[in-house]
Protein backbone atom coordinates (compact mmCIF):
# COMPACT_ATOMS: atom_id res chain seq x y z
CA UNK A 1 0.00 0.00 0.00
CA UNK A 2 1.26 3.46 -0.48
CA UNK A 3 0.09 6.67 0.66
CA UNK A 4 0.05 8.76 -2.48
CA UNK A 5 -1.26 12.44 -1.86
CA UNK A 6 -3.76 11.43 0.94
CA UNK A 7 -4.94 8.75 -1.25
CA UNK A 8 -4.05 5.32 -0.57
CA UNK A 9 -3.21 2.73 -3.83
CA UNK A 10 -2.46 -0.65 -3.81
CA UNK A 11 0.39 -1.87 -5.94
CA UNK A 12 1.11 -5.32 -7.71
CA UNK A 13 4.48 -6.41 -8.70
CA UNK A 14 5.63 -9.21 -10.22
CA UNK A 15 8.52 -10.49 -7.49
CA UNK A 16 10.08 -9.38 -4.06
CA UNK A 17 13.83 -10.60 -4.13
CA UNK A 18 15.36 -8.54 -0.79
CA UNK A 19 13.89 -6.29 1.28
CA UNK A 20 16.92 -4.12 2.84
CA UNK A 21 17.26 -1.30 5.05
CA UNK A 22 20.18 1.09 4.36
CA UNK A 23 21.64 3.42 7.23
CA UNK A 24 22.13 6.94 5.53
CA UNK A 25 26.28 6.59 4.51
CA UNK A 26 25.15 3.69 2.32
CA UNK A 27 23.10 6.30 -0.08
CA UNK A 28 25.01 8.61 -2.07
CA UNK A 29 23.40 10.45 -4.75
CA UNK A 30 22.32 10.24 -7.94
CA UNK A 31 24.84 10.32 -10.49
CA UNK A 32 23.97 12.67 -13.98
CA UNK A 33 22.17 10.96 -16.43
CA UNK A 34 22.32 11.35 -20.27
CA UNK A 35 19.28 12.57 -21.74
CA UNK A 36 18.48 9.41 -23.19
CA UNK A 37 16.41 9.01 -19.79
CA UNK A 38 14.59 10.42 -17.28
CA UNK A 39 16.18 10.10 -14.02
CA UNK A 40 14.09 12.71 -12.64
CA UNK A 41 12.37 10.00 -9.83
CA UNK A 42 16.10 8.50 -9.06
CA UNK A 43 17.31 10.03 -5.44
CA UNK A 44 20.39 8.07 -5.14
CA UNK A 45 21.67 4.73 -5.39
CA UNK A 46 23.74 2.28 -2.91
CA UNK A 47 26.23 -0.36 -3.14
CA UNK A 48 25.50 -3.95 -0.50
CA UNK A 49 28.46 -6.48 -0.38
CA UNK A 50 27.70 -9.44 -0.77
CA UNK A 51 29.90 -12.63 -0.45
CA UNK A 52 32.83 -11.99 -2.94
CA UNK A 53 30.69 -9.54 -5.07
CA UNK A 54 28.23 -6.08 -4.61
CA UNK A 55 25.33 -5.38 -6.07
CA UNK A 56 23.92 -1.81 -6.96
CA UNK A 57 20.65 -0.49 -5.77
CA UNK A 58 18.31 2.06 -7.59
CA UNK A 59 17.10 4.00 -5.00
CA UNK A 60 13.60 5.39 -6.52
CA UNK A 61 11.10 8.31 -5.33
CA UNK A 62 8.44 6.26 -5.80
CA UNK A 63 5.72 8.94 -4.48
CA UNK A 64 6.66 11.33 -7.68
CA UNK A 65 7.10 8.05 -9.84
CA UNK A 66 3.64 7.50 -9.03
CA UNK A 67 2.02 10.51 -9.15
CA UNK A 68 3.37 11.57 -12.72
CA UNK A 69 1.77 12.65 -14.92
CA UNK A 70 2.36 9.59 -17.59
CA UNK A 71 1.25 6.87 -14.55
CA UNK A 72 -2.39 9.26 -14.50
CA UNK A 73 -3.10 7.54 -10.99
CA UNK A 74 -3.30 10.52 -9.05
CA UNK A 75 -5.74 13.13 -11.28
CA UNK A 76 -5.14 16.30 -10.48
CA UNK A 77 -2.74 16.20 -8.05
CA UNK A 78 -0.03 18.91 -7.28
CA UNK A 79 3.55 17.64 -6.43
Amino acid sequence: MLSLAGRIVGAVVDAVSDVVALAPAQAKAAPEFSGAIDAGHITGIATLSEGDGARMLILLDIQALMIAGEMGLAGDVAH
